[in-house]
């Protein structure tokens, strides 16, 4: 029997490509998640506007609170620029 798209999760995406969406305005938030080993590694957790969830892989914990400043940077700030076609509303 297949499984359903739904059910599989996404592979790890990379920090670049979950950056390029925050940077674009198409995430809708994030937060970071202990990946368990190796012990203090972490990922981040973030869900796109559609409301797909995608992860990144295990960081390690300096680079995981940079990433974490440079998303919120993103996310309440640059991404406001973003100009989006009018949907007639």
């Amino acid at each position: 029997m297949k499984k359903d798209r739904e059910d599989s999760p996404e592979p790890p995406r990379g920090v670049i490509e979950v950056e390029g969406l925050a940077m674009n305005g198409l995430l809708k938030s994030f937060s970071v998640e202990d990946c368990g080993k190796p012990k203090g590694y972490q990922r981040i957790v973030a869900e796109t506007i559609d409301g797909r969830v995608i992860k990144t892989g295990c960081l390690e914990p300096d680079a995981a609170r940079r990433e974490v400043m440079v998303m919120n940077l993103y996310l309440r700030q640059w991404s406001k620029f973003i100009v989006r076609q009018d949907s007639g509303r």
